[in-house]
């Protein structure tokens, strides 16, 4: 049984530019789905959630951003400086994007940062990956 990518169980914030949901299927896991352009009230839903998650460990995160057209410069400045501030914080983090180029950027502040951050454009290959983790996780907590 994969994930279920259910608007009924994720925690859904809207934006005048953006719809981001949100799903915590595991403690420490968190996985979100967003469209259209982030801002900060975006990047503060993920935000906060993703600190109270913490609590239980280091953080795996999926994000679908295929469907995202852009984000703000103070969105991208926001997360950059939040990731740098929560960088020990993460067992790792998946992408799923549109662009090649921006997979390429994911992977440059990877080695900058020394952290695990993986990004496709396959999304066949992000949801095999979301699944093997989910399972992975479940053993580990039983």
């Amino acid at each position: 049984m994969g994930f279920a990518w259910s608007r009924a169980d994720a925690q859904i914030c809207q934006g005048a530019d953006f719809q981001a949901e949100l799903w915590n299927p595991s403690p420490g896991v968190i996985i979100t789905r967003l469209r259209g352009t982030a801002d900060l009230e975006c990047l503060r839903f993920y935000t906060r959630r993703a600190e109270r998650e913490m609590r239980f460990g280091p953080l795996l995160v999926f994000h679908d951003w295929e469907g995202l057209g852009r984000y703000s410069p103070e969105a991208r400045d926001g997360l950059k400086l939040w990731g740098k501030e929560h960088n020990d914080a993460f067992e790792a983090v998946h992408y799923l994007i549109r662009s090649k180029i921006v997979m390429m950027l994911i992977s440059v502040a990877a080695l900058a940062l020394g952290r695990d951050l993986f990004a496709t454009t396959d999304r066949a290959a992000f949801e095999a990956t979301l699944e093997r983790s989910l399972v992975a996780r479940k053993r580990q907590r039983s």
